[in-house]
């Protein structure tokens, strides 16, 4: 079942005028509830403006965006129940901390929900516990907080609202590797518990080719790619051509292949790595 579409979508900045540009230009694309798709692309492609108009934060100049096959901006009025069906999560979101406690911060979004206090508060608590953000943090102003803790304090804020769709520009930026392979677990038992959708915005392909089902490449405005993740890192020369790396891992067996190695293609997490070539190693030491 699709939960989210664009159609013939377009966003031009500075409408109107000599100086407009377009960042989104006709794009088109459906994405299936509870699917797990990374966008990536380089700087300037279109992928935050287009997330952007997931949630309405963005009205188009152009084309449309549905949620639940209805027209998110055919009553204004209603953009903002948007909001809490699609949670936007910002690049560098502990810039958007603000209240006296954390506990509070992350009860902002369930509370202009108009939820009961008990309901918010078990929101809280679980949303916390999803982002490993211990109980007893939670009483603390959230600028006491470290930065690893700021960013799952804000990430902890939009889970708290139960959005259909959650939406996460760049959420490891800054983090330590520890620290981003810690947020990303959490995100995906999230997504897979909660059985939402989610859109990963990410520049790290080693990310998106771990945790993402589908990868959506955006180029120029416009759609370069989008299908299955093997799919579209398999494509390693084309993503080199518009400028995106790819997997290390993926490199390292490009590179094999080229010195005559029989490692196969389609490789582009560690895990695969090691699955095709122990195998291989076995059979050298005549196993």
């Amino acid at each position: 079942m699709t939960i989210l579409e664009a159609e013939n979508l377009t966003y031009a900045y500075s409408d109107g005028l000599p100086t407009a540009r377009a960042a989104v230009n006709d794009v088109s694309l459906s994405v299936e509830a509870g699917s797990f798709v990374g966008v990536i692309g380089h700087t300037g492609s279109g992928k935050s403006t287009l997330i952007q108009h997931f949630n309405g934060l963005l009205r188009p100049t152009g084309g449309r965006v549905l949620l639940g096959g209805k027209d998110i901006w055919a009553d204004p009025k209603k953009v903002r129940e948007v909001r809490f069906r699609v949670g936007l999560v910002f690049q560098y979101p502990e810039y958007q901390l603000f209240e006296d406690t954390v506990r509070r911060d992350i009860a902002f979004g369930p509370r202009n929900m108009g939820l009961s206090e008990d309901e918010i508060a078990a929101r809280v608590e679980e949303a916390a516990a999803f982002v490993g953000l211990p109980a007893a943090l939670l009483d603390k102003s959230p600028f006491d907080l470290s930065g690893g803790e700021k960013r799952r304090a804000a990430v902890a804020g939009v889970m708290a609202m139960r959005p259909e769709v959650l939406i996460l520009d760049e959420p490891t930026a800054g983090l330590d590797p520890a620290g981003q392979e810690h947020l990303l677990s959490q995100v995906k038992a999230y997504q897979q518990e909660r059985g939402c959708t989610v859109l990963l915005v990410s520049h790290r392909m080693e990310d998106v080719a771990r945790v993402a089902d589908r990868v959506l490449v955006m180029d120029g405005g416009r759609v370069a790619m989008y299908d299955e993740t093997a799919a579209v890192f398999s494509r390693a020369e084309e993503l080199r051509e518009i400028g995106l790396s790819i997997p290390a891992v993926t490199r390292v067996f490009m590179g094999l292949r080229a010195r005559g190695l029989d490692v196969g293609d389609n490789v582009y997490t560690v895990e695969q790595a090691a699955a095709r070539l122990l195998p291989l190693l076995r059979r050298g030491k005549g196993e």
